[in-house]
């Protein structure tokens, strides 16, 4: 096992040069993390907020986005939060979506891990570098800087979206 590692760190620097991981470098078997139900529940709610396209537009990169589920359960996995994170999230984007009513959203990725970045502050107050908070930092102004989330609110939230998303949507 230990005499893989030059060959692992060998692929690894790889692919960050050439921009993409070689198709011999191992790739986890579940492409939801163990994640899918959270993921695919938290997909349908930030979809019926947003009218969100499941991938968003490319950038800087013809390479194709993962699915908003693969980037929920890709987000939500190295991080191991309580669920009651995501759904102060959604949450946080429901409240968003209150306050502009007519808005579409272009990516359901960047209002998730926007607000997922907000939920995790100010429930466990994790820190990010200055660079990371650009975004964020224009949700809270939309938001107005009311970014609590009362526990019994929270609470009853949770059971609606439990409740309306439970399968393939409302």
């Amino acid at each position: 096992m230990i005499d893989d590692w030059p060959q692992v760190l060998h692929l690894r620097r790889k692919s960050t040069r050439s921009g993409r991981r070689p198709s011999t470098c191992p790739r986890h078997p579940d492409p939801y993390y163990g994640h899918e139900q959270t993921a695919k529940m938290r997909t349908c709610c930030v979809n019926n907020l947003f009218h969100c396209p499941d991938q968003p537009p490319p950038l800087f990169s013809s390479t194709p986005s993962p699915s908003l589920a693969h980037f929920i359960a890709y987000a939500l996995h190295p991080v191991r939060l309580m669920s009651s994170v995501t759904f102060a999230v959604l949450y946080l984007l429901q409240r968003l979506r209150t306050r502009f009513v007519a808005t579409c959203g272009s990516s359901g990725h960047r209002l998730f891990i926007s607000a997922f970045m907000i939920a995790s502050k100010v429930i466990f107050d994790d820190t990010y570098s200055n660079k990371s908070w650009c975004t964020p930092h224009e949700m809270c102004s939309y938001l107005e800087w009311q970014l609590n989330v009362e526990p019994s609110a929270l609470e009853e939230f949770e059971s609606m979206v439990r409740r309306n998303f439970k399968g393939p949507g409302p």
